[in-house]
């Protein structure tokens, strides 16, 4: 028995010698500070890609794991989940309020502006205008996203309805390209720099809506985070802004080499950059009453959203809702 009790003591020594080496090894490496979620290939987020590129975050003394999704209905599905895997992220304003509406646990909140334009419907040739869609298959990256939203403004500035076109929902941009080309959809409506790729070079397909001409300077990314994460962690909250901030500033100081970064980032060649970034408006700062006309129109075509959806704190008109749910205290406290 004494034997015994001594083997289990040794072990036990020896194990905890392996555990402090393993922690020196662990703890040698800084976690990460915080969790940044961005859509995979979106030029709208071009301030991400600028403060990784140009180490703003690291500036801010920040660690970020950065995790990349294919459209914003994946970012808040993410911070909807149990074991919650981003803190803060880069999505549309269009899936943000969707799912806050819609959903009961989608506890966000937007803390500053990306950017406003930059989504266009791109059609074959033969397709000349909103009426000769009807019936027609048109891929849009998610239900409820934010070229999901400008389709259904599209379609009602048209005299149509949402149901008057077949949407194909889930194809990334490249795929929506392939897809135009091979005949197997009849339109696209995605987010820059897809719709310049899929027209510049030889194609056969051309925009037939830019969303700047539906809606000058409409709202469109922004920058939200979890509620939990803000109330736990506000010093974070704020270098990760002061480091958009930093890197939208940097996109207009810096043109020539913010679409260097675009090109490489995205794949594009120099005219691609160039005109995809034409379309593109990179604005940090959220102009509220932009929100609250988004809202009243999103209300307006989409029936999933509702004013009276019990999710989201009773008796508030649109203009108040945004007051609560888009908060740029802390942008404006770095900026």
């Amino acid at each position: 028995m004494e034997w015994t009790k001594k083997k289990a003591v040794f072990a036990i020594l020896i194990i905890a010698a392996a555990s402090t080496a393993i922690g020196i090894t662990i703890y040698t490496t800084k976690p990460s500070d915080v969790r940044i979620g961005y859509l995979r290939g979106d030029l709208h987020q071009l301030a991400y890609y600028v403060a990784v590129n140009q180490s703003f975050y690291e500036d801010e003394g920040l660690e970020v794991q950065a995790i990349a999704y294919a459209n914003g209905g994946e970012v808040m599905t993410s911070f909807e989940s149990f074991n919650r895997p981003i803190d803060m992220a880069y999505l549309g304003f269009a899936p943000a309020i969707t799912h806050r509406f819609t959903v009961a646990n989608a506890n966000i909140t937007v803390l500053a502006g990306v950017n406003v334009n930059g989504t266009a419907i791109v059609v074959d040739n033969s397709i000349n205008s909103m009426l000769d869609l009807v019936g027609k298959k048109v891929a849009v990256p998610a239900r409820n996203n934010m070229q999901d939203f400008i389709l259904r403004m599209a379609l009602d500035d048209a005299g149509l309805q949402y149901e008057n076109v077949s949407t194909v929902v889930g194809m990334s941009g490249s795929d929506m390209i392939t897809a135009l080309q091979t005949g197997t959809i009849d339109a696209f409506v995605s987010w820059e720099p897809f719709p310049t790729r899929g027209t510049i070079g030889g194609s056969t397909a051309k925009v037939l809506v830019n969303s700047s001409s539906l809606w000058p300077n409409h709202p469109c990314c922004v920058v939200a985070a979890h509620d939990a994460f803000i109330s736990s962690h506000p010093d974070i909250v704020a270098k990760v802004l002061k480091a958009h901030v930093r890197a939208t500033r940097w996109v207009h100081d810096n043109p020539e080499a913010a679409k260097r970064i675009a090109m490489d980032a995205m794949n594009l060649s120099y005219e691609q950059a160039t005109v995809a970034m034409r379309n593109v408006g990179f604005e940090y700062d959220p102009i509220l009453p932009e929100y609250v006309t988004f809202l009243q129109k999103l209300v307006a075509l989409n029936p999933s959203v509702s004013m009276s959806s019990p999710y989201i704190p009773q008796g508030m008109n649109e203009s108040q809702f945004i007051d609560y749910f888009v908060n740029p205290a802390i942008l404006h406290s770095v900026a």
